[in-house]
């Protein structure tokens, strides 16, 4: 993708804010790179086909009328690791490479998910919230360590989570519908059947990678065996929890809280999620797993290089 005089002219743009050494990283091989942390869908739709590589995060949906717009578009750069904000059939159609930074955040989301755990077991932000508001008053918690927490979806950031939590004492179970040995025993762990899982588990954590946007890995059913002591964090996908029957078994206290950091949208707008925030026992943040220094510098680091592989295999 260079003129005849040998300068660099496929044009990069970046949607959603990354750490600058990616920017001048792109921008010292001869790139020129379009810097637009904020732009819209509708101002995206009308610039896209000028360039040849895109750079996002999760903010920025690529639709399948978004990237039919991108005429000259040959490379979507994911700056983390999930794609369910990219139609990955449309990218496959229009011959369109979409690469990730896999594992670039596992650290920074296994902190968070034992954060929010440790969080609602003790009931740090509503008490802090109680104590801003002049309620000085005490409430009981409850110790993590020598119960059991079950990990649905044992990859790279669920094994991470189960470690931190092996290593504060606690026996862990783990559901997946790939099953790593050598995993499961790096955390003296055992993989069980979701069933078992929900009803044995004083603490759940969902980790899983979204393949399906309409499966429901939580529903009704499932909250009716989750122990009325649990408590459920999901810092993956929240599409993979029924909003309805979560608020439910919230009101009915079917479970004990719950803890997330991903939305059905974000920034909230419907009436369940409302419902949800607005809950004493919930804690949500808003979509900060990979939201770390360092996750941003490994996460630079690993897009500068694969975009610059990938330009140059797309080049030969």
């Amino acid at each position: 993708m260079k003129s005849d005089s040998g300068e660099q002219t496929c044009g990069i743009l970046v949607t959603d804010p990354v750490d600058q050494a990616l920017v001048s990283g792109l921008e010292n091989k001869g790139y020129r790179v379009d810097y637009k942390p904020e732009i819209s869908s509708g101002e995206l739709m009308k610039i896209l086909h000028d360039y040849c590589a895109v750079v996002v995060r999760s903010r920025t949906k690529l639709t399948s009328n978004l990237l039919h717009t991108g005429k000259g578009l040959k490379l979507i750069a994911r700056a983390g690791i999930g794609t369910d904000n990219i139609d990955m059939n449309a990218a496959k159609e229009l011959g369109i490479r979409v690469i990730t930074a896999a594992g670039s955040s596992t650290q920074s989301v296994a902190e968070l998910n034992l954060a929010l755990l440790i969080d609602l077991a003790r009931k740090i932000s509503y008490l802090n919230r109680n104590v801003r508001d002049g309620r000085y008053k005490k409430s009981m918690g409850i110790e993590i360590a020598g119960k059991t927490a079950g990990v649905i979806g044992f990859g790279r950031i669920g094994f991470q989570t189960a470690f931190y939590l092996n290593t504060l004492g606690l026996k862990i179970l783990a559901y997946d519908i790939k099953e790593s040995p050598e995993l499961i025993s790096g955390v003296s762990g055992q993989y069980v059947p979701l069933d078992t899982l929900l009803e044995e588990s004083d603490f759940i954590i969902v980790s899983v990678t979204l393949v399906d946007r309409s499966e429901k890995i939580l529903g009704e059913e499932q909250f009716g065996k989750i122990r009325k002591d649990a408590i459920l964090i999901n810092t993956s996908r929240a599409e993979v929890v029924d909003p309805d029957a979560l608020v439910s078994a919230l009101k009915k206290g079917n479970i004990a809280a719950y803890g997330a950091d991903v939305l059905w949208n974000e920034p909230p707008d419907s009436p369940v999620e409302r419902d949800l925030i607005a809950m004493d026992n919930v804690l949500i943040t808003p979509h900060i797993g990979a939201q770390t220094e360092e996750a941003q510098e490994r996460v630079a680091k690993m897009m500068l290089e694969n975009i610059l592989k990938s330009l140059e295999e797309l080049d030969s």
